[in-house]
């Protein structure tokens, strides 16, 4: 789901109104607000690790479906194993360049590639993590081939996390998993976002868009539920993440998909942070967190 606020484009009230009073017009505006939600977000990332100093190299995979994506990876000196970092929605791999930073000054290889439909990479439309899931696939990869011997973990940031635990069942080898402020399944997300994100009469519209959104993606909805995918991870140790004040990914729903995993996990909850600012809020808490869970979970394998 959306990672940023979203811009004030839904249709006026008086035509939601008229929309509402026929079936033509419900449907039409249904349809609407699916397009809206699932809409691409090109352009070019509007920070590099240049800006901070990092030296880096591009990189490009293409995915089982034929998209081409584009990213990036930054190379420490002797690296003690690699970080590959999946961006949100409606964000490209640049939302990762404040985790790439302390990753890499920790001794970790970084890797950031724009989901499809983002960013520099190909694709019309987003699936909140579902068919992302083969990006992930494609990136994971491309660093199994580049680097075979390196210890590897994954960080998924919200809709990223998603595709992570969608593509479980197929992941090569991963030796941690963390994942941060990932929603629990579509329909709450949906709901969570109602007033906030999306204006109080999306609630009206709801079925209706849930059906135009699966006759669009090909999938049903239903399917959209991380918290039913997210045991296919194991035996690889995961660390939950999110921040105490995150309406999105909140507390409780994190505690739920810690609760379904049976295999090694630990569970951080970010104090006062929300869903957009967890790195920031939780500036050393939330260094530490990650830089002590891959400690335990990477260095071993080298």
């Amino acid at each position: 789901m959306a990672d940023t606020k979203t811009e004030p484009i839904w249709l006026p009230a008086w035509l939601t109104r008229v929309a509402l009073a026929s079936s033509v017009g419900y449907w039409a505006a249904a349809w609407t607000v699916s397009r809206w939600l699932t809409r691409p977000t090109p352009g070019a990332p509007e920070r590099t690790p240049g800006d901070h100093g990092l030296c880096w190299q591009p990189l490009e995979c293409r995915t089982e479906d034929g998209f081409r994506l584009h990213g990036w990876v930054v190379t420490p000196d002797r690296p003690r194993g690699t970080v590959v970092l999946f961006h949100g929605l409606r964000h490209n791999r640049a939302q990762t360049l404040e985790r790439t930073l302390f990753l890499t000054g920790a001794g970790y290889r970084c890797v950031a590639f724009d989901h499809r439909a983002h960013g520099e990479s190909t694709g019309k439309r987003s699936s909140f993590g579902y068919f992302e899931s083969r990006d992930v696939l494609a990136v994971l990869g491309l660093v199994e081939r580049c680097w075979p011997h390196a210890p590897k973990a994954v960080l998924g940031l919200s809709m990223g996390g998603a595709a992570v635990c969608y593509a479980a069942s197929r992941l090569p080898r991963v030796d941690a998993v963390i994942l941060e402020s990932v929603y629990l399944d579509i329909a709450r997300a949906f709901r969570t976002r109602i007033g906030a994100d999306f204006p109080a009469w999306f609630q009206q519209l709801g079925d209706g868009v849930v059906r135009a959104t699966e006759r669009r993606l090909g999938l049903c909805l239903d399917d959209l539920a991380p918290v039913n995918y997210v045991s296919a991870l194991l035996p690889a140790p995961v660390l939950f993440l999110t921040g105490t004040a995150d309406a999105h990914a909140s507390p409780a729903d994190t505690q739920r998909l810690f609760d379904r995993y049976g295999g090694p996990r630990e569970l951080v909850f970010i104090p006062d942070a929300g869903h957009r600012d967890v790195c920031a809020v939780g500036g050393e808490r939330y260094r530490d967190q990650i830089l002590g869970f891959l400690e335990r979970n990477l260095t071993l394998k080298n």
